[in-house]
């Protein structure tokens, strides 16, 4: 399956002076199946080591630093010979062995040509660790998502559908009905079986929205074992009940976070640690409410209220228990409101836009807000076609933006300064399109 990423670790590869390069992202979003096609595809060969299937990999680098002699004992570990600047070497769960990770400082002063990947389920939490030493300045980050709308295309064969869906949002032109009832078709799909890779490729193997559901449950499964393993044990059942509150956050019609829907009398002071380990985990979206839509927004962030999303709409399908029909018919409307914004806050994220929201004493609420350089935009989320906004009406009387945006299942469109764009064309929108459309 292509992933995005795959150019971005193409850049990375041919860069002259490059860092080692730290894969971070949740579980089951495909780290390892990237770093080792990508590896088959661009290298002579691979060496890899996964620490937690083979711990006794640790010794390696708690004897030394040195790159020459952990490369040489990787070689006798792994029964494989490293050829300098043709060989791949795969660090895969980094973040059970610290001194891996405290090794890549030394791999990117030495002068030799040495590419490196290491990879991490939990590496995001192991980072914000106090006690956790990091190569500051020595490594290159990214972040894996699940895949996104477009990435779901193409891997069900819809490259045609997928270059006119980018021609239309490069032109803003209408796509021809069929075209956009077909995509709208295959939009609601992806809401049920999300971006998670195995779903994907179980769903477009078999065809089944159950057998794409049992994966999902799998993974639900596997990161409520990850926080009782790795939570901390004070933030263990807070974090699981937190994390179990989710879908009924999002099913409310104000759906900013409310600590009182985990348990009566529940606080940031006693959550806020567990809500951090969760988005830490990448297991969930956090989205900031601003007081102010001025530049930079991130200094009129409101550190009292915010959103909570899951990291996939897939999964969030899986564990409301939301029938497949009615996501197919657009029935549940409330849940369906908060399933949608779910749907375009991962969007977003994946195309690294902070995540912010505006609200006015309660009489207005924009969904998302963008700063894109010196401008604002607003973003406005819309579950069906049915686009008429008191909100977006108020906040555009009041700030006068130069663009607006309306997302919803309508054909693309601009008029009186609102851009309508379609929810599946969420993935094409970045900076760099937002900086072409101002």
């Amino acid at each position: 399956m292509y992933r995005k990423i795959e150019e971005i670790l193409l850049k990375w590869k041919s860069e002259e002076k490059r860092k080692p390069l730290l894969l971070t992202g949740a579980r089951q979003t495909g780290k390892t199946y990237i770093m080792k096609e990508f590896g088959e595809r661009y290298f002579s060969s691979i060496i890899a080591v996964d620490f937690e299937k083979t711990p006794r990999a640790k010794a390696i680098f708690e004897e030394n630093l040195v790159p020459e002699n952990i490369i040489s004992e990787l070689e006798l570990f792994t029964d494989k010979p490293f050829i300098e600047g043709k060989t791949l070497l795969i660090l895969d769960e980094i973040q059970a062995c610290p001194r891996a990770i405290t090794s890549l400082k030394y791999f990117y002063e030495s002068k030799k040509d040495y590419y490196v990947i290491g990879a991490g389920s939990l590496l995001g939490v192991a980072l914000k660790r106090d006690d956790f030493s990091f190569p500051v300045g020595k490594v290159k980050t990214v972040r894996l998502f699940p895949m996104d709308f477009g990435e779901f295309l193409l891997a069900s064969g819809k490259e045609q559908l997928m270059n006119k869906c980018r021609e239309a949002f490069q032109k803003q032109m209408a796509l021809p009905a069929t075209t956009h009832e077909e995509l709208l078709s295959l939009y609601r799909d992806y809401l049920i079986i999300g971006g998670m890779p195995e779903a994907v490729m179980t769903y477009i193997n078999t065809g089944s929205y159950t057998q794409a559901g049992d994966i999902q449950s799998e993974i639900l499964s596997d990161y409520r074992s990850d926080i009782a393993k790795y939570a901390d044990d004070s933030n263990k059942i807070l974090a699981q009940r937190a994390f179990d509150t989710i879908p009924m956050q999002l099913a409310k019609e104000n759906k900013k976070f409310q600590y009182n829907l985990i348990r009566k009398g529940a606080t940031s002071a006693i959550f806020g640690k567990s809500l951090e380990w969760l988005s830490a985990a990448g297991l969930t979206l956090r989205c900031k409410r601003i007081t102010t839509p001025e530049i930079p927004i991130k200094a009129y962030e409101d550190l009292s209220a915010f959103k909570l999303y899951l990291s996939d709409p897939g999964l969030l399908v899986n564990m409301a228990g939301m029938p497949k029909e009615s996501i197919l018919n657009q029935m549940g409307e409330r849940f369906m409101g908060g399933l949608t914004e779910n749907y375009v806050a991962s969007s977003l994220e994946a195309n690294n836009i902070p995540l912010f929201y505006w609200e006015s004493s309660g009489q207005a609420e924009i969904d998302f807000i963008i700063q894109c350089g010196a401008y604002i935009i607003p973003v406005e989320v819309k579950a069906s076609s049915h686009v008429k906004s008191r909100s977006l009406s108020i906040y555009r009387t009041m700030f006068k933006p130069k663009l607006s945006i309306r997302v919803s299942t309508r054909n693309f469109g601009f008029e009186d300064g609102i851009l309508s764009l379609p929810l599946y064309a969420l993935w094409l929108l970045n900076i760099d399109a937002l900086e072409k459309l101002l």
